[in-house]
Parts: structure tokens; sequence; C-alpha cells
């Protein structure tokens, strides 16, 4: 038997009652006959939102295809979660008037890259900068680069 992939067996609920405490939400995708769902790993509410692991792919690919999913009245929107882009880090918390060639170096040093291994993008307030790698990251690099930014109190996400 294969070993299925967390992304296999994850769903992304959306527009979910911020009142739906995370009991209910396991409940209901707990429940084969309502949800389709089946066993649950883990729960993430995250406000209007929740990012669910199912034992098995096969719970998580019945909720998707059930298509219609209601909670306390309210119709849920339910999918698989976007995958991330390893060549793509974005950083927030950039004081608008560092300079680019500073945040070049910044990068450069930081991640050991030469200047033709990436391209930054600033937002245009320029307190966000989307770094877009040649090569992708290693899940390992990419968790210590999210890491050190982070200590640095920039905050860096992957998408």
């Amino acid at each position: 038997m294969p070993v299925e992939s967390p992304e296999e067996r994850t769903v992304e609920v959306l527009q979910l009652p911020e009142d739906v405490d995370e009991e209910l939400l396991c409940l209901y995708f707990e429940n084969k006959r309502r949800s389709g769902g089946g066993p649950l790993i883990s729960v993430e509410k995250n406000g209007n939102r929740a990012v669910l692991v199912f034992e098995e792919a096969q719970a998580a690919t019945r909720v998707l295809s059930k298509g219609h999913h209601v909670l306390h009245n309210v119709e849920l929107s339910v999918r698989k979660p976007a995958t991330k882009d390893r060549c793509r880090l974005l950083l927030r918390g950039i004081n608008p008037s560092t300079v680019t060639e500073m945040i070049e170096l910044y990068v450069e040093n930081m991640m050991g890259l030469n200047v033709n291994d990436y391209t930054l993008h600033p937002s245009p307030e320029r307190d966000l900068i989307l770094i877009h790698l040649s090569q992708p990251l290693s899940k390992g690099q990419l968790n210590a680069y999210i890491l050190y930014f982070y200590k640095r109190c920039l905050c860096c996400f992957f998408f």
C-alpha cells in the first residue's frame, strides 16, 4: 500500500462561520454520511478558514467531490489547498525607504546566492518584496529561511 502524502489528505475550508468551534468542525468532517469525510489527523482553524488533514486521502477526495457542505446554515467552500511554489518567497515588514541594493546584498549574503540566481520584485508601496529564485528550494532550506527571516522581524511566506 503506497504512503499517501499530507497534500493528498489535506483540504481547505473557506467561508467558515467565525462562531463554529473546532469540535463541531471535526464532528462534521469526520462524519462520512454528512460530509463524505473520515477520521482527521489535524484541524487548524484560523478565523473563517480551516485546514483539515485526514487519515486517508480517500476521505479528502470524498469531501472535495461532495460539492455542497452546510454548517450552521452557511454553505462552506471546500477546496484543495494551493500548491506552494518553492521558487518564490514573499518578504513582509520591509522598510519602504530601504534601497533595493541593500535588499539584494542582504538576500545574497543570507541565502548564499549570486545576482543571477534570483530576481527581486518590490510592491508599489515597497513594503513587500517577492524573491523569485531560478532554482526551487528544498523543504529544509525553505523552512530554514523562513525561520531566519522570522527571527529578524521579517515575515516570509512561500506560495
